[in-house]
């Protein structure tokens, strides 16, 4: 039987409109699988919990690091116990509690190593699997964290006894090193306070440098200088103090595992009598610094033309507190976190703090000569 053109373009529109159809069906099918995927969080459990959260352990193939809280601070149990970086952990356990599923992946466990979801025992392996515990005996939670989702954000993940694979729409940073947890903020000490700076070398004092005011931008001057010397440029001394200042440590260990014998002694004295002393040495795996903070009973008093000023002014001063308080109170503070702690330096921070004089200072340039004609003060 033959069909005329118009049956032939009546059959045509009915396919065409069982395809459109087909695709409103499935299209608004799928539009509320991937909504319904979008509301569902992957960790339901962890974040009714995270108040609770009392150890956090990381398994990479290159090593473990835990992460143990003690009262209300975290510490690295690799690092015997060194204070913990809470800021990272919580952004870690933040995203992975609030994070929700954006797409289902592969459950073909050949797949994995694509996005980097292989099992950690594997040397090849580019996952960080993560286990939290909660009070119980066993981890609350126990996953896989793997490669980023690349344009689309998120990070890829599973459950570690599962075989089913995620885009999550958070990006957890696990970090694998127990090096890359520490707590970076070390002393805390504005440069504004300091008073002096004093270097040893060999047992030796090799310089001196300070100033009488905390106010506006004095520098640190050497109190004594060779002939024919001079600083290299105004401000060349504070370095030896403001590398130790901000100094992040790249590593921690038991300051008895290192020999600091015949170390470069840096001394830096504040204004309100908070003394610090840092120790450096080049051991084989590093440039090492021992720091110790003590209070001395006898301040550098700031700005004293000022306070005697202020003295012989009339009425009655009223009564200011002590800043040796503060000193006296952070000394204190910082002992407790420095004292039998050895910490590892980049090569700048350990240049500052083993410098000679020889390296602070230059030959003084001699007075410009007079431009042909042109007189001297002394010859006017």
């Amino acid at each position: 039987m033959h069909m005329n053109q118009k049956s032939r373009l009546g059959l045509a529109a009915a396919v065409v409109a069982v395809m459109v159809a087909l695709v409103v069906v499935f299209g608004y099918r799928d539009q509320r699988g991937s909504a319904g995927a979008e509301q569902q969080r992957w960790l339901p459990e962890l974040a009714p919990r995270l108040a609770q959260v009392e150890r956090v352990r990381l398994r990479s193939a290159v090593g473990v690091v835990t992460l143990v809280r003690d009262g209300d601070r975290w510490g690295i149990e690799e690092r015997a116990g060194y204070r913990a970086d809470f800021t990272a952990l919580q952004a870690l356990l933040d995203a992975l509690a609030s994070a929700r599923l954006i797409e289902q992946k592969t459950a073909q466990r050949e797949f994995f190593d694509r996005l980097g979801l292989a099992d950690v025992e594997r040397p090849d392996s580019e996952a960080v699997q993560v286990e939290i515990w909660a009070g119980e005996a066993q981890p609350l939670v126990r996953v896989l964290i793997g490669n980023d989702g690349g344009a689309r954000g998120g990070r890829f993940v599973r459950a570690a006894d599962e075989q089913q694979t995620w885009l999550i729409d958070t990006a957890p940073q696990p970090l694998a090193e127990p090096a890359d947890w520490l707590e970076r903020s070390l002393l805390g000490v504005d440069f504004a306070r300091v008073a002096a700076v004093e270097r040893e070398l060999g047992g030796e004092r090799a310089f001196r440098a300070t100033r009488a005011s905390a106010q506006g931008d004095a520098s640190l001057a050497a109190e004594s200088l060779p002939a024919g010397k001079a600083p290299r440029y105004v401000s060349v001394f504070d370095a030896a103090a403001r590398s130790i200042l901000t100094m992040e440590p790249e590593d921690v260990r038991k300051a008895a595992e290192i020999d600091f014998s015949g170390a470069a002694l840096t001394r830096i004295v504040c204004f309100d009598g908070l003394t610090i002393e840092a120790r450096a040495v080049k051991g084989a795996d590093g440039n090492w610094m021992s720091l110790a903070a003590r209070f001395d009973a006898s301040p550098v008093r700031p700005d004293p033309d000022a306070d005697s000023a202020q003295k012989a002014g009339s009425g009655a001063v009223a009564q200011q507190p002590d800043p040796a308080d503060g000193g006296r109170v952070e000394a204190e503070r910082l002992a407790a976190r420095l004292d039998g702690w050895a910490f590892r330096t980049s090569d700048y921070v350990h240049g500052e703090a083993t410098k000679s004089l020889a390296d602070y200072i230059q030959d003084l340039k001699p007075a410009a000569a007079p431009a042909s004609g042109e007189q001297t003060d002394d010859a006017r």
